[in-house]
């Protein structure tokens, strides 16, 4: 999709931009810095319905030439959100069970040093580039 259709879909979606191509490189950087593993993923494009790269999201590690990739080749401008499994199955080979690595301390430690506003949920983190509602980030409270 070309900038302007996009453009064209922030506005009659009523989106905010909350990231921009700067923090996406660093957030891409830090995670393959600091972390073991590199994460299992799903991005959802602007104007886009199907996700990248499948619909389903992984529970096994990411070849991290994979995650590079993501930084360079991909719109950065263009990436409404990413959404991030930090629990990772770690394959032994086909006798032996896979190992489990969980990294959300070290994640979400990276998302607040680098001050990126993210949503928790029950296995998986989401990290957005557009918003319609700043709102998504408070923490929820219990009624």
């Amino acid at each position: 999709m070309n900038r302007q259709k996009e453009l064209q879909v922030i506005e009659e979606r009523q989106l905010t931009s909350v990231m921009n191509e700067t923090r996406w490189k660093r957030l891409g950087r830090a995670v393959s810095e600091v972390l073991k593993y590199a994460p299992p993923y799903q991005i959802k494009f602007l104007g886009e319905a199907t996700l990248f790269p499948s619909e389903s999201l992984s529970e096994y590690e990411v070849l991290w030439a994979e995650w590079g990739e993501i930084w360079v080749e991909s719109s950065l401008q263009s990436i409404e959100w990413i959404r991030l499994r930090p629990k990772v199955l770690i394959d032994k080979g086909a006798i032996v069970d896979p190992d489990v690595c969980d990294m959300t301390d070290e994640l979400i430690s990276i998302l607040k040093k680098e001050r990126i506003s993210f949503v928790q949920g029950k296995e998986t983190i989401q990290i957005f580039g557009y918003v319609r509602d700043t709102g998504i980030f408070e923490p929820k409270r219990d009624a």
